[in-house]
C-alpha cells in the first residue's frame, strides 16, 4: 500500500489539532449576565468595545422573536396569550419545541437553502410560460428534509447522488437530485 503518511510533530501544532484548554476563558466584569461558558466569551467581547447586554425582553417580544424567526410567522393573540400567562419554567423552551415541529419552519428555512440553490417553478423563459412540471417534488423534498432535521452532510449527497446512496429508503434521497436537475 506504499507508504503511511505521518503526520509531522509541527503539524500537530496547528489549532485544530489541540486539546482544547479550560484555562483560556476571558476574564469578565460582571459575572451575573453569564448562564452559560459561552455567555462570557460574548460578554469579553462585549466589554472590550464598551457594549453592554440589552435587557432581557418582555414575554411579548420574546414570543414574537421566536416565531419569526423560526417559522416567519407572528403568533396568533390566543398564543401569545397562552405564552403570557404560562409562568412555568419551561414555557419558552416548550414554544420553541413546538415551533421547530411545525411544518412552517421547513418552509421558512427551505425557502432559504431554495433561494440559494436558485430554484424556479419554470423555465425562466421571458416570452411564454414554460413550468417544469415536477419541479414542486424537489422544493417539497427541501422542505421535508428541514422539517426532519436531515443532516448538513447527508442533505449535500441526497442532491449530489442521491440516486446512488445505499439507504433503506432510496426514494428519501431521489428528491434531492432536483437541484441537478433544474439547474440552469
Amino acid at each position: 500500500m506504499g507508504d503511511r503518511y505521518v503526520i509531522s510533530p509541527e503539524q500537530r501544532k496547528f489549532w485544530a489539532f489541540r486539546s482544547l484548554d479550560s484555562s483560556l476563558m476571558p476574564e469578565v466584569n460582571d459575572q451575573s449576565w453569564i448562564q452559560s461558558p459561552i455567555d462570557q466569551f460574548i460578554l469579553a467581547a462585549f466589554e472590550e468595545r464598551g457594549l453592554k447586554p440589552a435587557q432581557p425582553a418582555d414575554r411579548l417580544t420574546l414570543i414574537r422573536r421566536a416565531y419569526l424567526d423560526l417559522i416567519g410567522l407572528p403568533p396568533t393573540p390566543k398564543e401569545v396569550e397562552d405564552f403570557v400567562r404560562d409562568n412555568s419554567a419551561d414555557a419558552f423552551a416548550r414554544v420553541v419545541d413546538r415551533l421547530l415541529a411545525s411544518p412552517h419552519y421547513g418552509e421558512r428555512w427551505g425557502r432559504l437553502w431554495l433561494d440559494l440553490a436558485r430554484y424556479s417553478d419554470d423555465q425562466l423563459n421571458s416570452t411564454e410560460d414554460e413550468p417544469y412540471p415536477n419541479a414542486f417534488r424537489y422544493r417539497d423534498w427541501v422542505i421535508q428534509a428541514f422539517n426532519e432535521d436531515l443532516p448538513f452532510d447527508q442533505f449535500v449527497k441526497a442532491q449530489l447522488a442521491g440516486d446512488l446512496l445505499q439507504e433503506a429508503d432510496e426514494a428519501r434521497n431521489v428528491g434531492g437530485l432536483g437541484f441537478y436537475a433544474l439547474s440552469p
